[in-house]
């Protein structure tokens, strides 16, 4: 059972992306409460941390892309895209938190399921896609 669930390219990509949310949340508590870090400095920190797990579960787990030879390019854009998501998570969050008051915690969940919506499709079609790793003239 667990072997037919895990051949699904989206729920594996649920459990990478859900694999670094926990990263990203766990960690922006930690900062904030037991560190006292301002809230969106803590959320750029954890952010930063949960991208290098992601791209790793993402890579291997959720694509299954194997190839060491564009490694380097592949982190490049992908990191790229998340350095666009950070800008986009942190805006939502500040207008979440300081401007329609709702709890970090509770805005940054909501703002990580929407970033990784649209994040799937552009790791499916221009990250990790077939063609852009394996097309020998590129």
């Amino acid at each position: 059972m667990i072997k037919i669930i895990l051949n699904h390219r989206a729920i594996r990509y649920l459990i990478s992306g859900g694999s670094a949310a926990v990263i990203n949340l766990t960690m922006l508590f930690i900062l904030v409460h037991f560190f006292y870090m301002w809230y969106l400095l803590a959320s750029v920190v954890a952010f930063i941390v949960a991208v290098a797990v992601s791209f790793m579960m993402q890579k291997f787990f959720t694509f299954n892309d194997y190839t060491k030879e564009k490694i380097r390019q592949q982190s490049l854009v992908y990191l790229g895209i998340q350095i666009l998501n950070l800008g986009v998570n942190a805006l939502l969050l500040y207008i979440s938190v300081d401007m329609l008051h709702i709890h970090y915690l509770i805005s940054q969940f909501f703002v990580l399921g929407l970033v990784a919506v649209y994040s799937f499709f552009v790791f499916k079609y221009l990250v990790f896609s077939p063609d852009s790793i394996h097309n020998e003239n590129s």
